[in-house]
């Protein structure tokens, strides 16, 4: 009989993970529930205590017991020095990874997974913000929240926009960039990307990529911005992508292009983006994520009346969850390789 794989598991599965599945899952490894009341803890039981021989982590989300501490974002940093010779595996919880160790699990020959069960809600919250910043909807409802009904009316027809045949720029063509694309192309947008062999590979390939969904691809985000009329960020970020639009970039922009951030808030340069909303260069934004979040710009919340805010909550519903979490399981799985036999 082959000894079973230690895999330590943050986070409850009761309400994300069907009871059947999470009963195999339970029987072909040995699961340590992670329900350490400090940091210090969890760190000792990495180095020598119930942790020390464990193959793999499962991070399933926020819902640790109440009486155990959080393991938030940079868990896999402060733990790097503490993890043992036998883990193998690490999947988190969750679409970003920018502030864990990617290179320090590198290093040490540790694989690491993100899940990816929100794309589908992010980017339709990225579509909602589209038609938002389009259509200014956000302030026709305070105007009716406010007794201005009539006013509201005159002016949506002078200023609201219809979405269909505007060209739009989607900058990260990953999971959520291509949901995003299809849902917008269906809309009767046109959907530009910037080039790239990963980005060939799926459109060129029919049975990934619908055959009448057409993007027009540029060689750099340079050339690709002055066309559209609208701009979308759904990109990872790295170092590379910090103030991917910046001060210079705006100023290429069409005047009264749309700007919508569902990726990272640094990303963008927010002060250059109010800046460039004074200038009458930015018509409308529609923002999930923050430069600072959860503090965000005064500048920003001074801008009823072009900018639709929402509090990161893309992935955030209850369908998401369990397939973030069905993802997790699915993963290490696939990883470990588990022993049926046993």
């Amino acid at each position: 009989m082959s000894r079973k794989n230690k895999v330590l598991v943050i986070g409850n599965p009761g309400g994300l993970v069907d009871p059947d599945h999470w009963e195999r899952f339970a029987t072909y490894y040995d699961v340590i529930q992670y329900d350490f009341e400090s940091q210090d803890e969890f760190h000792e039981a990495l180095s020598y205590g119930s942790c020390s021989e464990i193959s793999g982590i499962v991070r399933l989300g926020l819902r640790t017991p109440p009486t155990a501490a959080n393991v938030g974002q940079g868990w896999t940093r402060l733990a790097m020095k503490h993890f043992p010779l036998t883990l193998r595996v690490i999947v988190n919880f969750g679409h970003g990874f920018e502030e864990e160790d990617i290179e320090g699990l590198n290093i040490r020959g540790i694989k690491f997974y993100n899940s990816c069960g929100g794309s589908e809600s992010t980017a339709t919250i990225g579509t909602y913000l589209i038609i938002a910043a389009f259509r200014n909807l956000s302030r026709y409802e305070r105007m009716l929240r406010s007794g201005q009904f009539l006013p509201a009316l005159r002016e949506s027809l002078s200023s609201a926009l219809d979405v269909q045949n505007k060209h739009i720029g989607v900058i990260g063509m990953g999971a959520i960039g291509q949901t995003l694309a299809m849902q917008v192309a269906a809309l009767g947008m046109h959907v530009h990307a910037v080039d790239r062999p990963s980005l060939r590979t799926i459109i060129e390939d029919p049975v990934k990529w619908p055959g009448q969904l057409k993007i027009q691809v540029h060689d750099t985000i340079d050339l690709l911005i002055p066309q559209v009329d609208c701009i979308v960020l759904t990109c990872p970020y790295s170092t590379e992508t910090h103030h991917l639009l910046s001060r210079e970039r705006f100023q290429s922009m069409k005047k009264g292009v749309r700007i919508i951030n569902i990726a990272r808030g640094k990303c963008m340069d927010e002060e250059a983006l109010c800046e460039a909303i004074d200038q009458g260069i930015v018509g409308g934004v529609g923002l999930d994520v923050y430069e600072n979040e959860p503090q965000i710009s005064a500048r920003l919340l001074e801008k009823q009346d072009s900018v639709t805010l929402l509090p990161h909550v893309g992935g955030l519903t209850v369908d998401a969850m369990a397939k973030h979490a069905q993802i997790c399981l699915d993963k290490i799985d696939k990883y470990l390789s588990r022993d049926k036999s046993t």
